[in-house]
C-alpha cells in the first residue's frame, strides 16, 4: 500500500533550526524551544505573505524583545535565544538532572509571551499522566492536515516535547492466524518531527502523543 503525506506549509525549508543551551545552570528545556519554533516558523510565514498567517507579524521583534517588528530568524542567534528565555520563564521550566523539564498544565502559559505581540493564541490538550491517546494525535493530525500548521507534541513524559510538521498514513490488509486465519485491515501513522537540536535527527516517529500545542493566528 502507499503513503499518502501531509505537510506543514513550507515543509522542511520553513522550519527553523532552534536547539537547546545552557540556562541559570541547567539546559533551557525542550518545551521552551519548541514554542520558539513554532512562534519563529508563524512570524517567518506572516512575513512571506502565508494568507492564513500574513496579519500576526509581531510574533517575534527585535532581539527577541517588545520593540520594533523583526523577522524570526530559521537559525539560532541571541535574539532567538532571549525569545526562548521568555518563554520559559512563562511555563515554569525547571530543572531534572541538567535537563529543563515542564509539566503539560504549565505549557498553555507560553500565552503571556504572545501578549502584547500579536494576536496569535495557542491551545494545549493533554493527559496528565503522560498516557498517549487517539483524540491527542487527532489534535496534531488536524493541525498539519487542516490548518497546514505545525504542532508540538509529547513523546515522553517530562521527557521531550518535539514539533510535528508532517503527517503520513497507510491501510494495508495483515494476514493473522491464530487456530484458523483471517484478514485485518491496519492502519500505520507518522508524524515527522522537529526534535529542537539544531536540526539533527529530525525524522519521521510513529504518530502517538500525550500531547498536542496548537496556534492560531
Amino acid at each position: 500500500m502507499s503513503w499518502t503525506f501531509n505537510w506543514a506549509e513550507g515543509a522542511h525549508a520553513a522550519q527553523p533550526s532552534y536547539n537547546q543551551f545552557s540556562y541559570n545552570g541547567c539546559a533551557v528545556g525542550c518545551g521552551a524551544v519548541a514554542w520558539g519554533i513554532l512562534f519563529g516558523w508563524a512570524d517567518s510565514q506572516a512575513a512571506s505573505g502565508n494568507p492564513f498567517w500574513r496579519d500576526r507579524w509581531g510574533l517575534y521583534r527585535v532581539n527577541g524583545g517588545r520593540g520594533g517588528n523583526a523577522v524570526a530568524p530559521l537559525a539560532m542567534d541571541e535574539g532567538v535565544r532571549n525569545m526562548i528565555r521568555e518563554i520559559r520563564d512563562h511555563i515554569a521550566t525547571f530543572c531534572l538532572t541538567g535537563s529543563g523539564a515542564t509539566f503539560p498544565w504549565d505549557m498553555g502559559q507560553a500565552d503571556r509571551y504572545l501578549s502584547g505581540r500579536t494576536g496569535t493564541s495557542l491551545d494545549t490538550h493533554y493527559n496528565s499522566l503522560g498516557i498517549h491517546e487517539n483524540r491527542l494525535r487527532n489534535y496534531a493530525r488536524s493541525s498539519i492536515i487542516d490548518r497546514k500548521t505545525p504542532v508540538i507534541i509529547g513523546t515522553g513524559w517530562l521527557s521531550h516535547y518535539p514539533v510535528a510538521y508532517g503527517y503520513a498514513w497507510q491501510n494495508r490488509v495483515v494476514r493473522r492466524c491464530i487456530l484458523f486465519c483471517w484478514n485485518e485491515n491496519v492502519t500505520d501513522r507518522s508524524f515527522y518531527v522537529n526534535q529542537g537540536w539544531g536540526g539533527a535527527l529530525n525524522g519521521w516517529i510513529t504518530a502517538s502523543t500525550w500531547f498536542a500545542g496548537e496556534i492560531f493566528p
